[in-house]
């Protein structure tokens, strides 16, 4: 079952399924949606749990791959009196110009996109010379040990699950991509907030894989 099939049969209990992280994590989705400026889209929007932190005055676009988790995200923004526009979209495949957007955000996304890697080229493309890329992600921590005891187990769980991969080095792939200008590491690395620049060198490219 792909990781679309399993979130759309979850649909609203997702919400209460991940409630007793919301004390955690919250907090975190606040923090980021700081960082946020102007034209802005989030990708993964799911159940919407960041619409609620967004500063006023941005002009918003939400986009994820799962059709019932759009509905649910956009019931929500209407009852939060927001405007914002939502799409049923790929994370890899972002049907929007080149350089259309001031800031991308990503919150808890990267450890479930099946092609990390695509996803974040797209994310590349679309964001204009010197916008941001605000990332709030699930990764793999610092500490061996807390990855061997805890994100392994929990890894096998969530794939079964969600198809969820924790134990993803998002923070490092954003490297190949952007130059961080902040970053947070919470709960010994197993949470991080990014945020990260594009080059206004529009002739300077992404690392890529080889480096």
């Amino acid at each position: 079952m792909s990781f679309r099939e399993k979130y759309a049969r979850l649909g609203e209990r997702y919400e209460i399924l991940e409630k007793p992280l919301d004390r955690f994590f919250c907090p975190l989705r606040k923090k980021a949606a700081a960082f946020v400026r102007g034209r802005t889209l989030e990708v993964g929007v799911g159940v919407g749990k960041m619409l609620p932190y967004y500063p006023p005055g941005i002009e918003l676009h939400a986009v994820d791959a799962v059709p019932e988790m759009v509905g649910i995200a956009r019931r929500k923004a209407k009852e939060l009196g927001l405007n914002a526009r939502f799409y049923v979209m790929d994370a890899e495949r972002l049907e929007f110009p080149d350089e259309s957007f001031d800031t991308v955000l990503s919150s808890f996304v990267f450890c479930t996109v099946p092609d990390p890697e695509r996803a974040m080229e797209e994310i590349h493309r679309v964001l204009k010379p010197g916008g941001r890329v605000v990332l709030l992600e699930h990764t793999k921590s610092d500490c061996r040990l807390l990855n061997w005891l805890f994100l392994k187990p929990l890894n096998l769980l969530l794939g079964w699950l969600l198809g969820d991969n924790t134990l993803r080095e998002t923070h490092e792939l954003v490297r190949r991509y952007f130059e961080v200008e902040h970053e947070e590491s919470h709960y010994r690395g197993v949470v991080r907030l990014i945020v990260a620049k594009k080059s206004e060198d529009v002739g300077k490219t992404f690392k890529g894989t080889d480096g």
